[in-house]
């Protein structure tokens, strides 16, 4: 039994390492924007749209790998597909520091995009089974935090080192991650049901619920201003004429990020339910985003010190934070039978709709509003409004028992 519960930690911080590696990877192309495509002797006055580019292929490759591994992690080990996933990404990241062209840096963008796709979902749905129900949040948050601790990191990184050194160092730091495989546990809830479940049945019927769509709505806020952070510190500056560093205000949002990772679950496990909590967090996410567009509409009037924008990025991290905490409520929806593929079908597909707004974005901007802030007004108002209607849709499962099939 005491090994038992040994391997259950190491599990636990195979998933928060795995996470760090996932999230310092994902965001390489938005804290090391420039230097890139500059080695890549590719124009300087188009480095915003190479990155977008690089951003869609990255998205694209989260999408495809969510369709794909999807089918496997409810049937095949979930620790193996955990394993393929960080040396499939990690491989990927280390060549990618290797090449000198742009478009082979490209393709290897959408290999690390499809290798990506898997981890997080099953790293959550594995804490999920291993361990107590009231235990699971804040374990849950303990991933997201190293998460978001790998983006400060990288933050610090990218001011001292070259950006083929932390590409490299990024992907031999993922594929060290799979010394711990052996020391890793699979879910005895999974482990049950394993033989019998028909992956491809499960992801039919999971795809054909409402409530699957539903729960997709609630996540697409978080990645709207993930979205919209690429095009922010220019437009800043277009606006206000004030020049912010984008590492700054990656940091900024990184740490709002961090305090509502650890304030939801205390918050959740305090009022007993995840419902209101969300509520609360997609409102003054709508209200933060009024603000902002309202104030940018003041000229001399309006906020424009440095202590304001940082504090606008801070509180979208903050209320962004209901995020993991949302995952709990996921696990909570979907049966053994269903829960892993659920899971990674819904955070890639969210986490892959960032190429669909960094698409949206200017094309509106330059076809319908002609000013950044009413466009990002228009889409935010429109995703916060969806999502804000799908949560009081849903039904609230506060610490239920995870051993069950649909």
């Amino acid at each position: 039994m005491i090994f038992k519960i040994q391997h259950k930690y190491i599990t636990l911080l195979t998933a928060c390492l795995a996470y760090f590696s996932n999230s310092f990877i994902v965001n390489l192309p938005y804290v090391i924007s420039e230097a890139p495509f500059l080695d890549l002797k590719y124009s300087p006055t188009d480095l915003v749209h190479a990155n977008v580019v690089l951003l869609i292929f990255q998205h694209l490759g989260l999408l495809a790998g969510a369709l794909i591994f999807s089918f496997w992690v409810d049937q095949k080990s979930r620790l193996f597909i955990l394993f393929l996933s960080v040396f499939i990404y990690s491989f990927a990241t280390f060549l990618g520091g290797l090449v000198d062209n742009y478009y082979i840096f490209l393709a290897l963008r959408f290999v690390v995009g499809f290798g990506l796709a898997p981890e997080l979902g099953i790293g959550i749905v594995l804490i999920g089974e291993l361990f107590s129900r009231k235990k699971t949040s804040l374990y849950v948050a303990l991933i997201a935090i190293f998460g978001f601790c790998s983006v400060l990191v990288l933050s610090f990184a990218s001011k001292i080192f070259f950006w083929r050194d932390i590409f490299i160092s990024a992907g031999l730091g993922g594929l060290l991650i799979m010394l711990t495989r052996f020391a890793s546990f699979e879910s005895d809830l999974f482990l049950k049901i394993k033989q019998d479940n028909d992956a491809s049945e499960s992801i039919l019927s999971t795809l054909k619920s409402r409530k699957f769509y539903l729960l997709l709505f609630c996540l697409l806020p978080v990645y709207v201003i993930t979205a919209g952070s690429t095009f922010l510190t220019s437009e800043i500056f277009q606006t206000y004429q004030v020049r912010v560093a984008k590492d700054s205000l990656t940091i900024c949002f990184a740490l709002g990020a961090m305090l509502g990772f650890v304030m939801m679950p205390i918050l959740t496990n305090f009022l007993k339910t995840r419902k209101l909590i969300f509520k609360i967090c997609l409102f003054s996410l709508l209200t933060i985003s009024t603000i902002t567009s309202i104030n940018g509409h003041l000229g001399q009037y309006g906020f424009h010190s440095f202590t304001y924008f940082y504090s606008i990025v801070v509180l979208y991290g903050f209320f962004s934070g209901y995020l993991f905490e949302f995952f709990v409520f996921v696990l909570e929806q979907f049966g053994i039978n269903k829960r892993g593929s659920a899971t990674t079908l819904l955070f890639s597909v969210a986490r892959s709709s960032v190429f669909i707004f960094s698409i949206l974005i200017p094309y509106l901007n330059l076809n319908v509003f002609h000013n950044f802030l009413n466009t990002l007004l228009f889409i935010e108002l429109s995703v916060f409004l969806l999502a804000i209607w799908s949560i009081f849709k849903l039904e609230e499962a506060f610490n239920r028992d995870l051993d069950f099939t649909d």
